[in-house]
């Protein structure tokens, strides 16, 4: 093996010149580009990349700004090592360039003296340039290293842009968009550009101009930013492209000067339509859940998916609807379920352009009408400010339970949605009573007054403090409070826990109190309305679904979501719940019918005969739709009014209380003096829009008046507490007949019995 090793050696020590062995010496031609053995070197710099080529550079006169470090490539594509780069420019009067690539747009400073080192100020270019008249123009600028040129980068120099105005393109041509765009189209962002010419706004540039010419020969491209990236996105080319409903500001920027340019739209929904097993009614059994399908079509005829809707129930005890339009029931009864696109989360704008192509406003969907079958045992509570007591009745027994007595005397009683939790008011301190147990489970003495109403998402409580005049808005997890100026009589919660509305009186701004309508957002907080009525607002309905409120008084007013665009009436532009509808009738107690059709008024209208007023409302041509009318405006009235006479006497309207299942309401009162006897009112309006049946239940006994009430859930029972007898009726609504009474029993301090005038009910499952 050694004698072999050594001849191979001897070989290529005497082989004759011209002949090679590869294995035994270096190609010289492998180091070249073109594998040739001359030209250019596989290390050595064969491109240069500059950036940005695509979009350029836009500077006002006297900015600077530094050139990204330029890359340099191999033949091969790898990245060459260069010592350093030289740059140029075409024109340096216009454009300089220092030797580490900082732009000027005029001239460097050079040889200044005075200690001030060279290209660290710059000059306004002189003469500044001119293209036909307008102070604008553009030169290039390159990299070299290894006598190898970049490609070049265009670098517009003009005067400084004070402001820009957006225009919206079809992509490739000039025509102009008005209007919105629907959900995934695209269009090209355009500008009208202005600068400063003697103190006065002149145009630089614009599409569509024969004056001017376009932005993007001008000054270059400009950078376009959404506010609201989930209605538009931008890409680096100024395309728009439409994501949710919605409008959202568009900011323009172009050499360091940015302004707000415009707005766009993302076309909103025209139409929600919603149907169970392609039906717009149908039944879903205890335990089982069912998922609504849900269709959108935007205001252009096209399809909207993706929507953060919020699907309501009118009856969310017994059946729920959950996010996606999941149908869940968990007690017999019946419900309507809407869909609602609501701002924030859907069709969402800025305050000052709600109403923007239909933007910032809520729109709703058709009902579906649930109905669960069984029926459902049910647990009362009563309860009476005049009594330091509460007692619990549970219907599968038909017994009164154990009466149990509270550390103060209440106000009032509210339970939660899920009905867990039972919350008394009164002047020293809030009660939570369990309705498990019927035991107190917590006392917080920093929040006094009435409670008014509580959370859908059972999270916090309002409670109005008429000694302090403040309301306190409590979070029952953390147990604590903000609060806020204000009195109020009657308060309801939307179904989806996101704007309250309560009636009251604020005394901000005048000692003896102004009727205000207070409204609190999740998302903008507490905004006040005065109210203009003669007669004030002691109670309000929400209409359904749930897209603004009637306030009882005289007038009867209307307040919705659909903003105010034309300023009147002390309301500012865009401001979200100004007054949408005046009925001029008087009204004391008021309720929303089950179909979201008629809203029940009743008013004593200072005597002692009440007279019902039914007020047709059509929320699918105004609030529905989404089209808020340039007016203080928004919910469509049926004119004229219907009205009748009740008949029976009172000294006061308790209340009017609407059936969860049906359109029937029952009316409750106070009695007037010397009344021996009662009977308890009712309403139930006709579909056809005329005057329905004004019809009447008698009590048994020694009833004086029917003074509150409360339904059963399942529709199967009406629970009326009355006076005179102290008792509690049970009214079969299948007969409309008074079928069973008890006695609570409720004492007042003396030991005497009392009426319960508060009321609570909760479903039970009957097996």
């Amino acid at each position: 093996m050694r004698r072999f090793l050594t001849l191979v050696f001897l070989m290529c020590l005497t082989l004759p010149a011209g002949m090679v062995l590869t294995s035994c010496s270096r190609n010289p031609q492998a180091a070249y580009c073109n594998g040739e053995g001359f030209g250019l070197k596989l290390t050595q710099v064969a491109s240069i990349d500059l950036e940005p080529r695509t979009t350029g550079i836009s500077l006002a006169f006297g900015q600077t700004q530094q050139l990204p470090t330029p890359t340099a490539y191999t033949c091969k594509g790898a990245k060459a090592s260069v010592t350093g780069f030289t740059y140029g420019t075409s024109n340096n009067q216009l454009l300089d360039i220092s030797p580490s690539g900082n732009l000027c747009a005029g001239t460097w400073n050079r040889r200044t003296g005075g200690g001030i080192p060279d290209f660290t100020i710059c000059n306004y270019p002189t003469p500044a340039p001119t293209t036909n008249g307008l102070p604008y123009g553009s030169v290039t600028v390159t990299a070299t290293a290894e006598s190898v040129a970049s490609n070049t980068v265009t670098v517009w120099v003009h005067a400084q842009v004070t402001s820009v105005s957006l225009v919206l393109e079809q992509q490739g041509t000039t025509t102009t968009i008005n209007g919105c765009l629907s959900q995934t189209q695209t269009a090209q962002l355009n500008s009208q550009a202005y600068y400063s010419l003697n103190g006065a706004q002149t145009q630089l540039c614009g599409p569509n101009s024969q004056t001017v010419p376009a932005c993007s020969q001008a000054i270059g491209n400009l950078t376009y930013a959404s506010q609201n990236p989930t209605i538009a996105t931008i890409d680096e080319f100024g395309v728009i492209t439409a994501q949710q409903p919605g409008t959202t500001y568009i900011t323009a920027s172009v050499a360091g000067s940015g302004s707000s340019a415009g707005e766009f739209s993302t076309c909103p929904p025209a139409s929600i339509n919603i149907t169970l097993n392609g039906q717009t009614s149908g039944t879903v059994t205890q335990g089982v859940t069912q998922n609504l399908v849900t269709t959108v079509y935007d205001t252009k005829g096209n399809t909207l998916t993706g929507l953060s809707l919020d699907y309501q129930s009118t009856n969310p005890l017994n059946i729920s609807a959950g996010s996606g339009g999941a149908v869940t029931a968990n007690f017999a009864g019946q419900a309507d379920i809407y869909a609602v696109c609501q701002p924030t989360t859907c069709n969402t704008a800025p305050i000052d352009v709600i109403g923007l192509n239909q933007t910032g406003t809520p729109i709703t969907s058709n009902p579906v009408t649930i109905t669960t079958p069984g029926i459902a045992s049910t647990f009362i509570w009563l309860a009476s400010p005049q009594s330091q007591y509460f007692v619990p009745v549970e219907l599968l027994t038909g017994t009164l339970g154990s009466t149990v007595k509270l550390p103060y005397f209440p106000n009032s009683m509210v339970m939660d949605r899920d009905g867990n939790n039972l919350f008394f008011g009164s002047t020293h301190e809030l009660m939570v009573y369990s309705t498990t147990t019927n035991a107190l489970t917590k006392e917080d003495p920093s929040v006094q007054g009435v409670v008014l109403a509580v959370s859908p998402d059972d999270q916090q409580v309002l409670i109005s403090d008429p000694v302090r005049k403040l309301f306190y808005l409590y979070t029952v997890s953390g147990g604590h409070s903000t609060t806020f100026a204000g009195v109020g009589n009657s308060a309801y919660w939307t179904p989806d826990a996101k704007t309250l509305y309560v009636v009251g009186t604020d005394y901000s701004t005048n000692g003896a109190g102004t009727p205000t309508l207070f409204v609190y957002n999740v998302n903008t907080g507490w905004t006040t309305y005065p109210l203009n009525q003669t007669t004030p607002s002691q109670s309000l309905a929400i209409t359904v679904p749930s897209v603004g409120a009637f306030l009882s008084g005289y007038p009867t007013l209307a307040h919705a979501w659909c903003p105010n665009l034309t300023p009147s009436s002390g309301y500012p532009q865009g401001q979200a719940y100004p007054q949408a509808a005046q009925v001029n009738v008087e009204t004391d107690q008021l309720a929303a019918t089950n179909d979201g059709a008629h809203i029940i008024g009743v008013g004593l209208n200072g005597g002692t005969t009440p007279t019902l007023t039914d007020i047709n409302v059509n929320l699918s041509s105004s609030l529905v739709s989404g089209a808020c009318p340039a007016t203080e405006t928004g919910i469509t009235i049926a004119t004229p009014f219907k009205q009748a006479a009740m008949p029976f006497q009172a000294s006061s309207i308790t209340g009017v209380v609407p059936s969860p299942a049906t359109n029937l309401s029952f009316v409750t009162y106070d009695a007037v003096n010397g009344a021996t006897s009662a009977i308890l009112p009712y309403y139930q309006p006709n579909p056809n829009g005329s005057l329905g049946k004004v019809g009447s239940v008698a009590l048994a006994g020694g009833a004086t008046a029917p003074i509150a009430g409360i339904f059963s859930l399942d529709n199967t029972l009406f629970f009326v507490s009355t006076a005179g007898d102290n008792a509690v009726h049970y009214i079969n609504m299948s007969t409309l007949q008074d079928t069973k009474q008890i006695t609570p029993g409720l004492v007042d301090a003396n030991g005497n019995i009392v009426p319960a005038t508060l009321l609570a009910v909760k479903p039970r499952p009957t097996t």
